[in-house]
């Protein structure tokens, strides 16, 4: 008999096997026992957390013959939908039927009474798939199907979805289960298929996973492959091509002592052990999130990644600390943009590495002076021929001591000001969003995105490195003729954009590295996430209104 997947094997039979979810299998429980069953379901989260599985459940619970509710997994009915030949429930996947004439074929089908069951039941998947017009077509027909059909839809991307589909389902959202049931259930896993473990193996593939119980069953099955009967943490590290936990202290380390070269060299070594540089950014900034819950606390047992030893090791101030997880975080949210991650991250770890020389810096400084002070002081040495002394004379006055003239640091902003914290503000409304993504040109934006980094020469600059920092902390969303839209995770910074006095500083650096005379606007991540789904929507209903241009003046 043919191999079959962990997942497959364990896959929950009934509503009490169910890891997770149990918000939803107590809500359809008591759907089923006061028999008050909707027309239409959306089941929608992220992947592997069950949407299908709890499909097929609640398609057992509507036709076994033990009884309405009821899973006993011997019945013609329960047997026949967990192998997936019942003639009543019936699995259609989106991605691969998603046009009208699929979707008209079951509106054909679904005037049909059961063949079996009591139901007839039509899981969907990946339901955001389908074109506008096989939607449109199923409206009607979710709206108001026979008494004996229920639909249930199933995807990843609700907010794809038209309204008008929305408004015709119950919605129940998944959610990521969470590490302990996931390691529950992969230790129960284990002891069945008689698989020798160890803890730390699998909290690492549970990390790995997601929240996706799918996804920590294959990576075990995986695993297992890998290294027979014996999950051990280095086999789990070595076939993910992961670093580990002293690994990562350690590149932490050398970049924080500002050790480049010794840094430069362990990370080509993490990268030539086929270490993927997205999840290491990701731990590098779980590690330094540690620290800084730590230097605000002093509580070891709220640690989550390093433990007592690596905290006493590493004494980094607290504001160091916070400027690393801007850093990091930065690099992570533009690595979807770039063509060379490892570049991103070279150069990240250089601004981490010139953190402790800016804490030095202010002492060095003062110093040299102090230095240049005395050498201009020092007297040359001459001969002096003896004369005659003239006892009560009097003591002529001392040579004033020369002035020193500091260098002054000249700008190349000179008009300049110094960002402003308050005043009128320009909010970028819905409307123009919309109007300004029709409007957006992807090869102008990616070619500002390729300068970006371009910004780093500009942070010493005293009256345009303040600028400079808040832009790099910023993603470019959306670019259009003469508007530039930043995407941004960090209000006070959103803030300041907002701002039309400081619209000059921000303009004026822009044009520096691409040439152009933008308007830089802003919306905070949470505004362009609601505002994508705005649009597309109205994409998809074909209802997006005409462009205009934008005309700001501040």
């Amino acid at each position: 008999m043919a191999y079959k997947a962990l997942y497959r094997t364990y896959r929950p039979t009934t509503f009490e096997e169910v890891y997770g979810q149990q918000h939803i299998v107590r809500t359809l429980k008591n759907a089923l026992s006061e028999n008050k069953i909707a027309h239409a379901y959306l089941f929608c989260g992220p992947r592997g957390t069950g949407k299908t599985t709890m499909a097929r459940l609640f398609a057992k619970a509507l036709n076994c013959e033990e009884g309405f509710g009821h899973q006993c997994n011997k019945c013609e009915n329960c047997v026949a939908i967990s192998e997936g030949t019942h003639p009543d429930v019936i699995e259609i996947d989106a991605a691969s039927n998603r046009g009208i004439d699929d979707i008209r074929d079951i509106i054909d089908k679904v005037k049909y009474a059961p063949i079996k069951g009591k139901y007839k039941v039509y899981i969907i998947d990946e339901v955001h798939m389908m074109t506008p017009e096989a939607f449109n077509a199923l409206l009607k027909t979710l709206e108001e199907p026979p008494a004996n059909v229920v639909f249930i839809l199933a995807t990843t991307e609700p907010y794809k979805l038209m309204q008008t589909i929305l408004s015709r389902v119950q919605r129940y959202d998944f959610t990521k289960v969470s590490n302990k049931d996931l390691i529950n259930n992969l230790k129960r896993v284990c002891d069945a298929e008689n698989i020798k473990y160890d803890e730390k193996a699998l909290e690492l593939i549970v990390s790995l996973s997601d929240g996706g119980v799918r996804d920590s069953l294959s990576m075990t099955d995986q695993a297992i492959a890998f290294s027979g009967n014996n999950l051990t943490l280095e086999n789990v590290t070595e076939l993910f091509g992961l670093s580990t936990l002293e690994e990562k202290v350690d590149l932490l380390t050398k970049v924080y002592k500002g050790q480049v070269l010794e840094a430069t060299k362990k990370l080509d070594q993490l990268v030539d052990h086929g270490v993927d540089l997205k999840r290491l950014t990701q731990d590098l900034i779980d590690i330094v999130k540690d620290l800084l819950i730590f230097k605000t606390t002093h509580d070891y047992s709220i640690l989550r990644v390093v433990d007592k030893a690596t905290v006493d090791s590493l004494d980094i101030p607290r504001k160091t600390l916070s400027d690393m997880i801007d850093i990091l975080m930065n690099a992570y949210g533009q690595y979807r943009t770039v063509s060379n991650i490892k570049s991103l991250l070279e150069i990240s770890l250089l601004k981490i590495s010139s953190l402790s020389l800016e804490e030095e810096s202010p002492k060095v400084k003062y110093v040299e002076k102090v230095v240049e002070v005395v050498k201009q002081e020092e007297s040359p040495k001459v001969q002096v021929k003896p004369t005659n002394v003239v006892i009560n004379a009097p003591l002529p006055n001392p040579a004033p001591t020369p002035k020193v003239e500091e260098k002054k640091f000249v700008s190349l902003f000179p008009d300049i000001k110094p960002l402003e914290n308050e005043g009128e503000e320009y909010i970028l409304s819905e409307e123009d969003t919309i109007n300004l993504m029709q409007q957006g040109n992807k090869k102008e934006k990616d070619s500002v995105t390729n300068k970006w980094n371009e910004l780093d020469q500009y942070l010493d600059d005293e009256n345009i490195g303040k600028y400079a920092n808040i832009l790099l902390k910023c993603t470019p969303t959306i670019i259009s003729e003469n508007v530039i839209v930043l995407g941004v995770n960090f209000e006070s910074f959103a803030n300041k954009i907002r701002i039309k006095a400081n619209q000059k500083g921000f303009t004026a650096l822009l044009k520096k590295i691409t040439g152009k005379d933008y308007i830089v606007l802003v919306l905070s991540n949470q505004e362009r996430v609601n505002r994508v789904q705005k649009f597309i929507n109205l994409r998809q209903a074909g209802k997006l209104p005409a462009t205009y241009p934008i005309e700001i003046k501040f």
